[in-house]
């Protein structure tokens, strides 16, 4: 069956038009809609995006601190190599100047000193340092009493002239007093004329500090 429409061309062509703009509205709502989700799917994306952009600025700034601390540590660890290499080698630690230092300090005016001698000798030890940390016990439960070890030490020779075995009494225990000297012991002391007047010359001995 056909429809016949006797309406007037005006109004059928108003109709058509009203229909299209109706399309048209709705396309266009669609199109809004559709412009709506994908910014809020957008904006989403980049907040996380920039939160893990953050993430990873905090971790880079975290490993290059973490960087830093590793040159200062690898630096501190080549230090403490020298030094227990020197340790191991010379047995001390201590700069010749400090010693001449130390031993300035604690010479009275009325002394001099004629020689002085430092050498690296081997010297026996009990147990290690760790195992003294660890317990005397411990160590002898594991290698016995009897036994022994050796140590590299820097021992210090000093002879020279005093007044009196008073002053030589007094210069010994200077150095027993000092933290640079260690097992100081007296070697001999004997009469000698200097110019034109007894005095008493003397040879000590002791040890660097480690």
């Amino acid at each position: 069956m056909t429809e016949i429409d006797f309406l007037p061309e005006r109004i059928r062509e108003q109709r058509r038009w009203r229909r299209l703009l109706i399309r048209q509205g709705y396309l266009m709502m669609l199109c809004i809609v559709a412009l709506g989700v994908m910014t809020y799917v957008f904006q989403s994306r980049v907040g996380h995006a920039r939160a893990e952009l953050g993430i990873l600025r905090s971790r880079g700034k975290a490993m290059e601190t973490q960087m830093a601390l590793r040159e200062e540590l690898n630096q501190q660890m080549a230090d403490l190599m020298i030094k227990g290499r020197i340790e191991q080698q010379l047995g001390r630690r201590v700069g010749t100047l400090h010693v001449l230092g130390e031993l300035q300090r604690v010479l009275p005016e009325s002394m001099t000193l004629t020689n002085l001698t430092m050498e690296t000798v081997e010297v026996p030890v009990l147990f290690d340092p760790a195992e003294r940390r660890n317990g005397s016990s411990r160590a002898v439960a594991r290698g016995g009493p009897n036994r022994a070890k050796t140590a590299k030490r820097v021992r210090l020779v000093i002879t020279g002239m005093a007044p009196t075995d008073v002053d030589v009494a007094n210069f010994i225990g200077q150095l027993a007093g000092s933290r640079l000297f260690e097992d100081v012991s007296m070697g001999y002391a004997k009469t000698e004329a200097f110019r034109n007047r007894n005095a008493r010359k003397f040879q000590a001995n002791c040890y660097l500090t480690r």
